[in-house]
């Protein structure tokens, strides 16, 4: 899967970037903080965002909560051209911090953490 750039234009897997790299680890930390949520608290994505103040939630004229913005992280189709990687930062560091068990999904993540903050910064 390839990431959407500047223009529209989209690259090539035989020719992705560093940066489409940067971002499919920033797909995969999200995808992964949200996994580790709905182990740990049996949460979905609403209440990650706000529980966590992170991430806005619309009510839409149906009374059903969205969270738009946070979905586009969550898949590399959607994510933005210009990422706030602090939003993916935050979001994995108060999902690590509020969810304390053990599991193989936190060793995951933070793992991807580790990546993600030597790639990113």
């Amino acid at each position: 899967m390839s990431f959407k750039r500047h223009g529209g234009a989209v690259a090539n897997d035989s020719f992705a970037t560093a940066e489409d790299e940067r971002c499919r680890l920033g797909v995969l930390v999200m995808q992964l903080s949200l996994a580790y949520w709905r182990e740990a608290t049996n949460g979905d994505r609403r209440s990650l965002a706000l529980k966590s103040r992170l991430w806005n939630v619309y009510e839409d004229a149906g009374g059903y909560m969205r969270t738009q913005t946070l979905d586009r992280y969550l898949s590399e189709t959607s994510f933005p051209c210009h990422p706030r990687w602090n939003w993916i930062y935050a979001t994995a560091r108060y999902v690590l911090s509020t969810c304390g068990q053990p599991s193989a999904l936190r060793d995951e993540l933070q793992q991807a953490m580790n990546r993600l903050g030597r790639d990113v910064s």
